[in-house]
């Protein structure tokens, strides 16, 4: 996954960064406040690891910035050498979900990464079936139900369809989705992404009245959303359902 690491000193980060990477993930290193900011203008990044205080801005004052920012759409994890009482709670009042404190060993804030993946991004690791609404998907034998019935999704499809399904309310750049599809680093998108989305959109009816908004957000990618829709009820009377109150993404076995 895509990690942001946020550091005063810059051999923490790359500590933190080299540690990263080898555990699989795809890091970058930034120590001002507007180098960060500009590049979450233009690609997704699933985890912020964030210092105390760097060059140009506090730790506290990004994370609440970010926290108000409808664009972002990430995780904070303080790693700082700051470990008094008042000052975790502070960070975990402005947003954080955990708070590393220094010197951590690179085995113990890998760890304490993954369990925040783990649980804000379940859908990201395994191979369990998921259910997201009416839709039932088999990660390991590529097989996708939509109300009973199979979809006929081409590797690709399915790779991005996924990436939406697992990925709800979050803004997400193209290069993150085919990231997410190919597995491998990609500097720019495939052009042909937009068309395969279109694709995806009426294969998987992803339209308002079925419960599902999928947007096109200029110059950066897409967000799909889950909406209220109209059911009837037995006794006749027409009902708003959310699909979102009635599941959200979940794993089980077969």
């Amino acid at each position: 996954m895509r990690i942001a690491i946020f550091q005063n000193d810059l051999a923490d980060a790359n500590r933190a960064r080299v540690a990263l990477t080898r555990a699989g993930h795809r890091c970058w290193v930034f120590t001002t406040r507007s180098e960060l900011v500009e590049m979450l203008g233009r690609a997704t990044v699933d985890v912020l690891i964030v210092d105390w205080s760097c060059t140009d801005c506090s730790g506290l004052e990004l994370v609440r910035g970010l926290r108000d920012d409808s664009r972002v759409a990430l995780v904070p994890l303080f790693y700082s050498d700051h470990g008094s009482a008042d000052d975790i709670a502070l960070a975990y009042a402005a947003g954080a979900v955990d708070y590393v404190v220094k010197p951590a060993t690179e085995e113990q804030l890998v760890a304490r990464v993954f369990v925040q993946m783990r649980r804000v991004f379940p859908g990201h690791f395994g191979t369990e079936k998921l259910i997201i609404g009416p839709h039932h998907i088999d990660r390991e034998t590529k097989r996708w139900i939509y109300h009973g019935r199979d979809l006929e999704l081409t590797a690709t499809e399915f790779g991005i369809a996924l990436c939406l399904l697992v990925n709800l309310g979050r803004p997400m750049s193209r290069d993150y989705i085919q990231e997410f599809v190919t597995g491998e680093s990609v500097r720019t998108a495939s052009r042909s992404l937009d068309s395969q989305v279109s694709t995806i959109r009426i294969k998987l009816r992803l339209m308002p009245e079925r419960g599902f908004q999928l947007r096109a957000l200029y110059g950066f990618g897409y967000r799909l959303d889950m909406t209220p829709v109209r059911a009837a009820a037995a006794d006749g009377r027409a009902r708003m359902v959310d699909w979102s109150m009635i599941t959200n993404v979940s794993t089980g076995g077969s």
